[in-house]
């Protein structure tokens, strides 16, 4: 989960909706056979921007070594990155169906927006986006497909590890961030059943072309992700969650305190985006009830009673220390609580972090903080304009 429901409290509300969910809807959703019938023409495209050309290659074979077959393979960079050119000239005497272009825009949304609207004849039924650096196990594709089980499901999104840092304080936090994504399994497993997908992920999501030529991905936050979830939702659109396609990422890291920041930085784009998406989308999100009722308002609540009282709490100890060292215990005892029922393969890990994953509860709580307060006054002077997303990978890399 990302940005304010990233910190939700095991004692709120919103786990026993997701709980109520799987006990009303044990089974899980069907799917059909990727190669039945017809195999589908699945065609890729990777958003790049300044990344090392080394990870660009690295990310193009990756693609190649999956076992569905790929229609092609689209690099799509900007002016500023022109190490991707060099790229598919290299690779293109090994792959004849990989292609570049070089959008006028440096935001990934408008890159994929700019791809499917001029390079339609290059685009099969379905578009893979895929982020560079992301890399897929060898049949992540193929499940994907497996998914789209009727013409509602417009999207299908992956599941996705990102790799342990080297540095101590961006480690502290990766940990924290993991263990939140994988209790993110069983939550979006039950958005799922009720229709009501917080957000997909943007480095791994799969759409119907018709879906991405007929509704463009908006880019006036920036999560346009979420944004786009939503969207698709209030039209009547299915997002499924093919949980068991794996990906995986490096991690924010820097030497010193740079891996930190990189980190808070992150966090700040993902809370900042989500709460725009709030502003943006407005009386919008009635139009899919279940979406706003079981998922974004009871987590936009309970990520502010909890943030708050979470980031006061070393002062709240001298005025109410009972209390204070209640909800400290409580919090404590039903995150283990929790884990040793929806993870309990990762019980131990969950235990020994711990102090790890506290320490990133509160920052996480300090960014939703600041977050919020800056996008409020920012919607209610008029700076909406400083919404805009114009992404830029974090370094993953010490030293890079």
């Amino acid at each position: 989960m990302k940005g304010p429901f990233s910190i939700w409290s095991f004692f709120g509300i919103t786990i026993w909706i997701d709980v109520i969910t799987h006990a009303i809807f044990p089974k899980n959703l069907k799917r059909v056979q990727p190669y039945y019938n017809k195999v589908k023409e699945v065609s890729v495209i990777v958003p790049v921007h300044r990344e090392p050309m080394h990870e660009i290659e690295a990310t193009i074979t990756s693609l190649y070594s999956e076992r569905y077959p790929i229609k092609n393979v689209i690099l799509c960079s900007d002016a500023e990155s022109y190490l991707a050119k060099e790229v598919v000239k290299k690779l293109s005497t090994i792959y004849n169906n990989l292609y570049f272009c070089e959008s006028p825009s440096k935001s990934k949304a408008k890159k994929i927006n700019y791809a499917v609207a001029t390079l339609d004849s290059l685009l099969g039924d379905f578009i893979y986006i895929r982020d560079c650096q992301a890399r897929g196990e060898i049949d992540c594709i193929e499940k994907m497909v497996s998914y789209f089980t009727n013409d509602k499901v417009a999207a299908v999104t992956s599941y996705g590890r990102i790799n342990i840092p080297k540095n101590f304080l961006s480690r502290a936090y990766h940990y924290g961030k993991a263990w939140i994504n994988e209790i993110g399994r069983f939550r979006k497993a039950a958005q799922e059943k009720r229709q009501a997908v917080f957000v997909i992920c943007g480095a791994s999501t799969m759409f119907r072309k018709n879906i991405l030529k007929n509704i463009p991905i908006p880019y006036g936050s920036k999560t346009e992700d979420t944004h786009y979830t939503w969207i698709l939702q209030e039209k009547g659109y299915i997002i499924r969650i093919a949980d068991d396609a794996m990906i995986s990422s490096p991690e924010v890291d820097g030497y010193g305190m740079l891996g930190i920041k990189g980190q808070l930085k992150q966090a700040y784009r993902w809370s900042s985006g989500n709460i725009q998406c709030l502003y943006l989308e407005n009386r919008d999100l009635f139009k899919n009830k279940s979406l706003w009722y079981t998922t974004i308002l009871p987590g936009f609540i309970e990520a502010i009673m909890y943030s708050i009282f979470l980031l006061l709490l070393p002062f709240l100890f001298f005025f109410i220390p009972n209390y204070s060292l209640g909800f400290l215990i409580g919090d404590t005892v039903f995150s283990l609580l929790g884990t040793a029922i929806i993870l309990p393969n990762k019980f131990f890990k969950t235990l020994f972090h711990y102090p790890q994953i506290f320490f990133f509860k509160y920052l996480n709580a300090a960014v939703f903080i600041f977050a919020l307060t800056t996008v409020t006054i920012q919607a209610f002077i008029g700076e909406t304009n400083k919404w805009n997303n114009t992404w830029i990978p974090p370094k993953t890399q010490l030293g890079i």
